[in-house]
């Protein structure tokens, strides 16, 4: 009998993480991720650890009878499809440019709200800390990005601080540039959009070199602003907004990818104000790079 109750305690295995195959898509935070052939060896590598973990834990059983700790669990998310998702993000955008354009053109036509503006700039603080928070709760906080109300009041809240910030950037410009550069950003955009769309080359198995080159640019960046502070170099200036332009459009690339679908690394379904905020900011910053990069070749 003894040996019969031992044996049955051996009977039932591990509860193991669940397998992957090459080609499966699983949701990683708010991202699908295509499953790889060293995706699928690193989950087997987990599944033999677990398995030596509970036969060790087994023996334990086996040799003390009174221990009846808990076994080792595992758990992983089901995947859902993507319906309206694209859907919602576009449209969702388009409101949120709408907004911003209308921002700009009050301060930029309205005399008095131009001279409000400028009076009390350090008004573009307060927005840039609230832009700041908004974007790190949407970024971090699953129930800020995916719970209502609340991720829409995160998403109105950052739309309305981005929109104040590119008012008071584009209050020091003519209105000329301003449609120039608008002009630009939606050629840009729009180019970018369709390459991510259809071309082969999928930016989202590279997601560690964007990284790096992000970085990188952001380094370059902050050490060449802290050297304007001190002096005014044109040059410097204009390789500022370059860099921005290019790392902006990259990011916008990915971005897209992520949210067409079809590629390693996709958004998943439910996040829809997360694929929004990340479109947004990434035109609305890649208008200002291209606001400073225009006003600085315009400049005699």
């Amino acid at each position: 009998m003894q040996g019969d109750q031992q044996g049955q305690r051996f009977i039932s295995g591990p509860q193991q993480l669940p397998r992957l195959f090459a080609g499966q898509q699983i949701q990683t935070g708010p991202y699908i991720v295509t499953v790889t052939d060293d995706m699928v060896a690193e989950r087997e590598r987990q599944n033999e650890e677990l398995y030596r973990a509970w036969l060790e834990h087994q023996q334990r059983r086996a040799m003390d009878p009174e221990n009846n700790e808990s076994e080792y669990l595992g758990e992983f998310k089901e995947e859902a499809v993507r319906r309206s998702f694209i859907r919602k993000v576009f449209c969702i955008l388009t409101l949120q440019l709408l907004l911003t354009a209308s921002v700009i053109a009050f301060f930029l036509f309205v005399d008095a709200a131009k001279k409000f503006m400028i009076i009390h700039w350090y008004l573009w603080i307060i927005a840039l800390i609230c832009f700041t928070i908004s974007y790190c709760a949407v970024s971090f906080s699953e129930r800020a990005r995916r719970k209502a109300p609340y991720n829409y009041i995160w998403l109105c809240k950052l739309t309305l601080a981005m929109s104040y910030l590119t008012a008071f950037a584009s209050a020091f410009y003519e209105v000329e540039i301003i449609f120039i550069v608008v002009g630009l950003v939606g050629l840009i955009t729009f180019g970018i959009s369709m390459l991510a769309t259809f071309a082969k080359f999928d930016f989202t198995m590279r997601s560690g070199l964007i990284m790096i080159i992000g970085f990188a640019s952001i380094v370059g960046i902050v050490v060449m602003m802290i050297v304007l502070m001190f002096t005014y170099i044109k040059v410097l200036h204009i390789v500022i907004s370059v860099i921005g332009m290019v790392l902006l459009s990259m990011y916008l690339y990915f971005d897209v990818q992520t949210i067409m679908g079809g590629r390693k690394i996709e958004l998943y379904p439910d996040e829809v104000v997360y694929a929004t905020v990340q479109i947004y900011v990434d035109i609305i910053l890649l208008y200002q790079y291209v606001l400073m990069f225009v006003g600085l070749v315009h400049k005699r």
